[in-house]
């Protein structure tokens, strides 16, 4: 325990608060008992764990289930001794799925103590599971999405941007662009640079000359460790999951068909179907089906993207092709769509998401795209890759990424 505690008070201690991260307003004064937070690794959890305990930090402790210090206890026992021999009253838990009990232990937790608050981590964000235990009116889940553009800008480059709310960028969107692109008109040239690894929290403090080592050690951590360990899946099989992304990052977005992936992997296309399920529930991939046919979603996946455009570039063959170069920019409209509004494959065009009730609809393209496939369309524009400043329905793809 006095290991515990040391190794907590300087976690605590040294966590740096000079940025962060957008949820830490929603979550430091949150009046709910347990407070899930998940996604991929490298989002900086831990950092955000630690920088709320901080506030509270007499009263705080912070340990990590993958910890040696503490193979030999429960998580129930842990909290009680330091409930009752110490007096703290806010846990912090780090990796909690590397405990068998967790949910056990979080149940009992809830129930015999009034006046605690626990915030504990996952390194994935599968959280469609039917647990044992019925803690799903006991807690609240929390997405902490990948490094938007803006928080790329300020953490690289210093530069202090306001985010930007979706009705606001759909009304005002020439003036937007205009006033952002003077006073920094390097922003596009800062685009292209973000979309490599910097959705992730490791590009911070890694030379350059790393990144794609760094970035081959998180892939293998999802798949061996993530992957693996929650869905017991034999090791030769977890070698499919190589196999079906860099079959995604070099194929169409709208023509993945599990047939032939499954005679590339000589195995079924139900088991490829099952695979990439759990790539999506991980929060690898986004699956979108055709708007409002239910029929159709039965049937077959209509578009398959990359959440992180970093691996969709690290898997694919060629990067300077159009189809790559194309996809690349989708997945980063739809990704940062989908996090906050409900997003469809409409057969027509690229992207159709629905907004207060409205039905609006995404091209996106090159600066030379005319409006041809949307011309009679209500509520519809043109997202330009290679545009700094806005015009009449068409938008330039890095203002969309000031939305978080």
């Amino acid at each position: 325990m006095e290991r515990i505690l040391k190794y907590s008070i300087e976690k605590i201690s040294l966590v740096s608060l000079d940025y962060k991260r957008y949820l830490y307003n929603d979550l430091v004064d949150i009046n709910e008992k347990i407070v899930w937070v998940v996604w991929l690794r490298w989002v900086w959890k831990t950092t955000l764990l630690l920088q709320i305990a901080n506030k509270n930090k007499e009263k705080s402790v912070y340990f990590s289930m993958d910890s040696v210090f503490v193979k030999w206890k429960t998580i129930f026992e842990i909290a009680e001794e330091l409930y009752n021999n110490f007096g703290f009253r806010y846990f912090f838990i780090d990796e909690i799925h590397k405990y068998k009990n967790w949910e056990q232990d979080l149940k009992t937790l809830y129930d015999f103590f009034d006046d605690i608050k626990i915030y504990f981590s996952w390194s994935s964000s599968i959280d469609l599971i039917k647990w044992n235990y019925d803690l799903s009116r006991r807690w609240l889940l929390f997405h902490l999405n990948k490094f938007s553009f803006r928080e790329f800008l300020y953490l690289k480059y210093k530069l202090s941007l306001e985010n930007i709310k979706l009705d606001v960028l759909l009304k005002d969107y020439k003036n937007l662009s205009l006033s952002i692109y003077t006073k920094e008109n390097k922003i596009w040239k800062y685009f292209k640079e973000y979309l490599s690894f910097w959705e992730l929290g490791f590009a911070f403090n890694t030379e350059e000359k790393y990144y794609n080592d760094k970035f081959w050690n998180i892939i293998n951590k999802i798949i061996y460790e993530d992957i693996s360990s929650f869905y017991n899946l034999k090791t030769e099989n977890i070698n499919y999951f190589f196999e079906i992304l860099k079959f995604i990052a070099n194929s169409s977005p709208s023509d993945i068909n599990y047939s032939n992936i499954a005679k590339l992997l000589h195995t079924t296309p139900d088991t490829v179907k099952f695979y990439i399920n759990i790539l999506s529930e991980i929060g690898l991939i986004n699956i979108f089906w055709v708007e409002w046919k239910i029929s159709v979603n039965l049937r077959k996946t209509k578009k398959i993207m990359f959440e992180l455009t970093a691996f969709l570039q690290y898997f694919s063959d060629n990067l300077n092709t159009e189809n790559t170069i194309w996809s690349i920019r989708e997945s980063f409209v739809i990704s940062m769509l989908n996090k906050f509004w409900k997003v469809f494959y409409p057969e027509k065009w690229d992207v159709l998401f629905v907004y207060d009730k409205n039905k609006y609809v995404f091209e996106i393209w090159w600066k030379n795209k005319t409006f041809k496939q949307i011309k009679n369309i209500e509520n519809s524009f043109l997202i330009k890759d290679d545009i700094e400043i806005a015009k009449e329905r068409e938008i330039p793809i890095w203002l969309l990424w000031l939305l978080y």
